[in-house]
C-alpha cells in the first residue's frame, strides 16, 4: 500500500511539474487535416496558455519557448472514447479503491484518448477527476459525464436511478441537472411510457439523451422520439426481424427455452429473418434524424473472442486495476459467462459478423459514427488502447481509414458541440498527437506516439513510458 502511494504521488508531482513555460513549440510536422485527409506541409505549431497561436512554415532555427522538435512526424487531433466507464457501477462489488481508479483515468491520455464520453457512473467521481485536472494533480481526459443510468423500477446495475413511473420522470431529470449531468444516459429496463416522459421533457428543456434503445421500444421510435445518439447496435436485429410481431402470432415462442438457451434460440431466429429492406428503411429514418451510432464493435468482438483475444492481449495486462483483473475472468464477469457452450459462442460471433455488415452500410450513407470502447467492466476493452483498436476495426469492416479516423477525432467534438477541439488550427486548444506515420496510410499508426500535448503539457515517449510504467498493478 506505501508503495502505491508513493508511486501515485510520483504521478501527481509529474504533472504538476511536467512544463515551467507558457509558450510551446512543436516543430518540423505535418498536419492532418481529419475533415478531408489533407496532410500539409511542414510547419512548426507554436502555442500560449494551450492555445495554438501561430502555424508557420517550418524554420530550422525556430526558437523560443519549450521547444519539440521532430523529423516529418504528423500531427492529428487527441482521440475521443465516445462510451467509457472508468468507474463502472458494474464492478462496485469489486470493491474498487480510488487509488486504483485513480492509475486507470491517466491510461486515456498516455495513450493518445483526450477526451472521453463517461456513460454512467459516479458523478462524485468525475468531478473529484476534474477537480484534479484543474489543480494539476492528475493527469485527466476532458470528461462530458452522464452520471447515473436512467432504468426502469429494478435497475440492472448499482448507482442506478430507477424511474417507478412517468410521472416523476421530469423530477428526476431536474435533480440530475441540479447535480451538473452533462446529458441523460437512457438504459435498457426503463419502460415505454417512462423513456417517451423522459424523451419528451429533454426535449422541451433542449438536454441531449443518448444510450441503449430500451427493450421496449424500436430504434427507429427512439431516432424519431430525438436519442442523439444509439449505443451498441441495440435492437436493431430486433426491429428489422420483426421480432415482436412474429412472437406476437406464435411464429416464433421464447417461452419453449431457458437460460442460455434462450439467447442462442432467440438470435439465431432473428439472425434468420433478418430484412435488409427494413435495414435500410431503419437507415434512412437515422439520416432523417441525425442518428449518431457508437457501435463498439471492438467490444463485441473482444467478447465473442475472448480466448484468442485475451492471449494477444496479454502484454496489457500488467496495466490493469487489480480490482479489473479479478473481474475481467470468467469466474466473475457478468459478460464471460457459458464460455463452455459451443452454440452461445458461435451466435456471438454470427452476430459480430452481421454488425460488420450493418456499420459499413451505415458509413456509406454517412451516417456519422463515434469510436467506443465499453471500457469498464467488459472485458479487454482497455482504457485508451480500445479507442484504436475499434478505430481500427471500424476501418478492417469496410469504413474507410478517413471515417474511421473521423469517428474518434471530429465527430465527437462536433456532437458535443465543443468547438475549441477537433481540428489542429489557430484559435483552437493544442490538444494533439504527435505520430511517427501518417494513420491514413495505415491506421495503426495510432498506436505509435511520438509526443502529446495535452492541458499545456507535453509528454514524449520517454515519459509516457514513465508514467504508464507508474499506473502498473503490482
Amino acid at each position: 500500500m506505501v508503495k502505491q502511494l508513493l508511486l501515485l504521488l510520483i504521478i501527481f508531482c509529474c504533472v504538476a511539474c511536467s512544463t515551467k513555460h507558457n509558450s510551446t513549440t512543436i516543430s518540423n510536422v505535418r498536419i492532418i487535416n481529419v475533415g478531408n485527409g489533407n496532410v500539409g506541409p511542414l510547419v512548426d505549431i507554436h502555442s500560449v496558455d494551450g492555445v495554438i497561436t501561430k502555424i508557420a512554415e517550418h524554420d530550422p532555427d525556430v526558437s523560443g519557448g519549450d521547444q519539440h522538435g521532430f523529423d516529418s512526424a504528423f500531427v492529428i487531433p487527441g482521440l475521443w472514447d465516445m462510451h467509457a466507464h472508468p468507474d463502472d457501477p458494474e464492478v462496485w462489488r469489486m470493491s474498487p479503491t480510488r487509488e486504483s481508479r485513480d492509475k486507470m483515468i491517466p491510461q486515456f491520455v498516455l495513450n493518445g484518448v483526450l477526451g472521453i464520453r463517461d456513460m454512467g457512473g459516479s458523478l462524485d467521481e468525475i468531478k473529484r477527476w476534474r477537480t484534479m485536472r484543474r489543480e494539476g494533480q492528475l493527469v485527466v481526459p476532458e470528461i462530458v459525464a452522464a452520471g447515473p443510468l436512467l432504468d426502469g423500477p429494478n435497475p440492472m446495475w448499482d448507482g442506478s436511478v430507477g424511474i417507478a413511473s412517468p410521472d416523476v420522470a421530469n423530477q428526476v431529470v431536474d435533480s440530475l441537472l441540479s447535480e451538473g449531468v452533462d446529458f441523460l444516459k437512457i438504459y435498457s429496463l426503463l419502460p415505454r411510457e417512462t423513456y417517451f416522459a423522459i424523451a419528451k421533457y429533454a426535449n422541451d428543456i433542449h438536454v441531449p439523451f443518448a444510450g441503449h434503445v430500451p427493450y421496449t421500444v424500436t430504434p427507429t421510435e427512439a431516432a424519431r422520439s430525438g436519442m442523439k445518439s444509439q449505443e451498441h447496435l441495440l435492437e436493431i436485429l430486433k426491429e428489422c426481424s420483426d421480432y415482436d410481431s412474429l412472437v406476437t402470432s406464435k411464429v416464433f415462442d421464447p417461452t419453449k427455452y431457458k437460460g442460455v438457451e434462450k439467447y442462442v434460440a432467440t438470435n439465431e431466429f432473428m439472425l434468420s429473418r433478418f430484412d435488409t429492406t427494413k435495414f435500410i428503411s431503419l437507415l434512412n429514418a437515422f439520416k432523417e434524424t441525425n442518428t449518431w451510432i457508437c457501435p463498439t464493435v471492438s467490444m463485441w468482438y473482444k467478447n465473442a473472442w475472448f480466448e484468442k483475444e485475451r492471449v494477444s492481449d496479454d502484454s496489457l495486462w500488467q496495466y490493469l486495476p487489480s480490482y479489473l483483473k479479478r473481474y475481467w475472468t470468467t469466474d466473475e464477469n457478468d459478460h464471460l459467462k457459458n464460455r463452455d457452450n459451443v452454440a452461445f459462442i458461435e451466435v456471438k460471433k454470427k452476430l459480430v459478423k452481421l454488425y460488420g455488415y450493418m456499420i459499413k452500410e451505415m458509413a456509406e450513407r454517412d451516417i456519422p459514427l463515434l469510436s467506443g470502447t465499453d471500457t469498464g467492466a467488459n472485458p479487454l476493452c482497455w482504457p485508451g488502447v480500445g479507442v484504436v483498436n475499434e478505430v481500427v476495426m471500424l476501418n478492417e469492416i469496410g469504413v474507410s481509414r478517413l471515417k474511421a479516423l473521423q469517428s474518434a477525432t471530429i465527430n465527437p467534438v462536433e456532437f458535443l458541440g465543443l468547438d475549441s477541439l477537433g481540428d489542429v488550427s489557430v484559435g483552437k486548444k493544442a490538444d494533439m498527437l504527435i505520430l511517427k506515420s501518417n494513420p491514413l496510410d495505415n491506421l495503426n499508426a495510432l498506436r505509435d506516439i511520438r509526443g502529446i500535448f495535452h492541458d499545456n503539457k507535453f509528454y514524449n515517449t520517454e515519459e509516457r513510458r514513465r508514467l504508464l510504467e507508474l499506473t502498473k498493478s503490482f
